[in-house]
Formats: structure tokens, C-alpha cells, sequence
């Protein structure tokens, strides 16, 4: 990949944009891959985009970025992914007994299944909340980037998140969001800092009867509402600021307009 310049986050993802786009078989610019634990596997996270039952309240200028990916009745928002589950750690998407037999090749891994099967040019990747639990740093520190690299070398464009504070492990979870942000520096990756955006909510957003997971809204709002009673859900919060990033990438690889 080309040499960028510091502090420069669209650098590095437009070269590894560009590789995937001189493929015999380009990657499809309109596709994402969910890659992550049941936090991204969940029908929560931006599935409602991909169906139309949204409500973008005073951030109606993300219409274009859900247009941009909502291109098809099964599109990235709603499609099914293979390399998300319930109980998946960064471990996992580099295992090939989690990969799914009637989809996946022999011997292959949940992470290039999912790359091969969707052809995206983009992954929105978040992983901690299980691996808290299981691997000390130097652990998630070695997956994490192993993962990253596969990614990276599929020329798919990695888009990291910080994870939500696990109850149960705060100290670790704030290691083991360091460790995302080094990763990122040290790739030159784009990285949506979630934990910020959630620090205003109790408990990060995170469900206290679920730590597993993030809280989403009451009826009649879902997490693809963006009103006030919304984005007091932490599952709101995340699609917004993914749907934020996306558009901001989508800009600086000029697919969509710039407002200046």
C-alpha cells in the first residue's frame, strides 16, 4: 500500500479501496460486511435501513449514504452475514469450525467466507465484549490484528469501532479499547470511537439485564429511529455514528458529494 501522510484516516482506506477495485472481480462498493460478536449480529444494528423502516429525525443529510448501500430489496443492511454470531470473539472469525458448512468452503474461515460470499468493499468490525472475558491483552492484541490482516489482504476496507465498557471487566474493556485505537494508528484504518459517543448514556449504553448487548428503544421507536427517545438506546447511538463514518468515507472516495 502507498505511503500516507499522518493523520490522514482516508489515506490508507482509499489504496486498500483501490486494490479491491482493480480485482478481475471488483469489490462491490455498495456492500459492507458485518464482522463482530451477537452485538453486530443483532437484527438491531442497522437491519431497519435495508427495509425501509427508518426515521432519519434532523439528520436527514445520511439519506444519500442509506440510499448508497439500500441499493436492492436484500442489500449490506439486511443481508446475512457470516462471520457475526452469538458468542463470536475475534478467535472465532479466524476458526474454521465456526464457519457455516451449507455456505462456507472446507477449511475455510468464517472472516474470508464472508468476504468471498458478500464481495464487500467494506467491513464494519468490532470485537471485545466476549474476548474481555476470555483473553488477556497480549491475546486480543494477536487475533485482532490477525484479523485486520486478513481483511486488509482481502483488499476489504476495515472500519474498527471501540467497544462498550463490560460490566463485569471496565479496566480490561478500556485496555482492550487502546489496543483498537493502536491498531488503527498503526494500519492507518479508519476507527468510529463507539465508546465516546456512548459515554453520554447510563451505563455506555450497555443493558445491565444483558451486558452482552446494548439497549435498544421502546416501541414505537426502533434502533433506526433517530429522535430524541431514540438515541437514548445504545444500539440507536451505534447506527448513527456507523451511518456518520460511512458517509464521511463514501464522501472522501467521492461517490457522494461534498457539502463544501
Amino acid at each position: 500500500l502507498r505511503q500516507c501522510a499522518s493523520g490522514d484516516i482516508s489515506c490508507r482506506a482509499r489504496a486498500i479501496f483501490e486494490q479491491g477495485q482493480a480485482l478481475d472481480v471488483p469489490r462491490d462498493p455498495h456492500m459492507f460486511s458485518k464482522v463482530g460478536d451477537s452485538m453486530t449480529a443483532s437484527e438491531h444494528f442497522l437491519v431497519d435501513f435495508g427495509t425501509g423502516d427508518y426515521d432519519l429525525g434532523v439528520y436527514t443529510d445520511l439519506q444519500a449514504v442509506v440510499e448508497f448501500f439500500a441499493v436492492d430489496e436484500i442489500n449490506a443492511f439486511n443481508r446475512e452475514n457470516y462471520a457475526n454470531a452469538l458468542g463470536f470473539s475475534t478467535a472465532s472469525a479466524l476458526d474454521t469450525t465456526w464457519a457455516i458448512a451449507e455456505v462456507c468452503e472446507p477449511n475455510e474461515t468464517p472472516l474470508g467466507c464472508e468476504y468471498r460470499e458478500s464481495n464487500a468493499a467494506f467491513a464494519l468490525i468490532m470485537f471485545g465484549t466476549n474476548d474481555v472475558m476470555a483473553f488477556d491483552a497480549a491475546l486480543f492484541d494477536y487475533f485482532m490484528r490477525l484479523v485486520i490482516i486478513e481483511t486488509v489482504n482481502a483488499n476489504v476496507v476495515p472500519i474498527l469501532y471501540t467497544m462498550p465498557i463490560r460490566p463485569e471487566a471496565p479496566e480490561l474493556s478500556v485496555t482492550f479499547n487502546q489496543i483498537v485505537l493502536d491498531i488503527a494508528t498503526d494500519y492507518d484504518l479508519p476507527v468510529i470511537n463507539l465508546l465516546l459517543a456512548l459515554e453520554p448514556l447510563p451505563n455506555y449504553g450497555v443493558d445491565l439485564n444483558d451486558t452482552l448487548h446494548l439497549t435498544s428503544p421502546e416501541a414505537p421507536d426502533n434502533a433506526a429511529t433517530f429522535t430524541e427517545s431514540g438515541l437514548s438506546a445504545g444500539y440507536t447511538v451505534r447506527n448513527l455514528v456507523t451511518l456518520q463514518a460511512l458517509d464521511a468515507l463514501l464522501t472522501e472516495l467521492e461517490f457522494l458529494p461534498s457539502e463544501a
